[in-house]
């Protein structure tokens, strides 16, 4: 969404401050196929005026979250510490962390978890086994949750309505051949998933990449994240994903999930 078009949905809100708003967009204007900017680049990108931009850009630098080489403009490793708030303030991903590593042990693939933001998936805890060929995914990474099997165990934890609300408004891209872009068939797909307690996702962003998740459940039974492993498909396939992953991945849900029960 561009600025101006974040600007005009909220501009009747009085609680809506919006050079925080567009200071954010300068931010998130950087990922990791634009790692470096100079301030035209990041005009166009946040569809901010150049002096604008350059104001954020310039504030970013003399607080330390941001780099200028006299031509381009970096993030300095502590913009992580506006992340980190995120981390520091849900316990049940410092409650996990172990558990996930254990599970990737066992079962010699990467586990990881991931929470709901919006339509998105992002990745808030990662382990990988000692494999030579592993898949690249980072803290932080979104990836839309209809395509995804994090994202789909965790649209399960919505109402029939909130469900059929998202899919209304989401816009499904067809990435690879496999891609699923029929809502009533991801539909069917979610609400299998939830009364299985688990879901797939073959070749959906990636072909030759498959996975399968289920969900972790706070202590109200409410869907709080979800974990899963993600594997080249020469390492398994569908079938061996349930029958020798899966148990591998319940039971660490069951663990994490005993864990925060017993927390004080």
């Amino acid at each position: 969404m561009a600025q101006d078009d974040i600007d005009d949905a909220h501009a009747d809100s009085a609680d809506f401050v919006r050079s925080l708003a567009r200071g954010l967009s300068v931010i998130k204007a950087f990922d990791r196929f634009t790692p470096a900017m100079t301030l035209s680049d990041v005009a166009r990108k946040t569809g901010l005026p150049r002096a604008a931009a350059g104001r954020f850009l310039k504030t970013l630098v003399t607080l330390e979250y941001a780099s200028f080489d006299g031509r381009e403009y970096r993030l300095r490793p502590r913009v992580l510490e506006l992340g980190m708030a995120y981390f520091s303030s849900f316990s049940f991903i410092e409650i996990a962390n172990p558990i996930l590593e254990t599970a990737a042990k066992r079962a010699e693939e990467p586990c990881s978890m991931g929470v709901l933001d919006g339509t998105e998936l992002v990745y808030v805890a990662r382990h990988t086994a000692n494999r030579m060929m592993s898949i690249s995914i980072a803290l932080g990474n979104r990836y839309p949750a209809t395509s995804t099997s994090l994202g789909r165990a965790l649209l399960g934890g919505l109402s029939d309505a909130e469900l059929d609300a998202l899919l209304d408004k989401v816009e499904i891209r067809q990435v690879t051949p496999l891609t699923v872009t029929d809502k009533r068939k991801l539909r069917e797909m979610i609400v299998k998933g939830r009364s299985d307690g688990y879901c797939t996702a073959d070749g959906q962003l990636e072909v030759g990449i498959r996975s399968v998740a289920v969900p972790v459940r706070g202590r109200d039974g409410k869907i709080i994240a979800a974990i899963n492993m993600g594997v080249p498909a020469t390492r398994h396939s569908m079938e061996s994903l349930i029958t020798q992953l899966l148990p591998i991945l319940r039971d660490a849900a069951g663990e994490i999930e005993f864990a925060i029960r017993s927390r004080p």
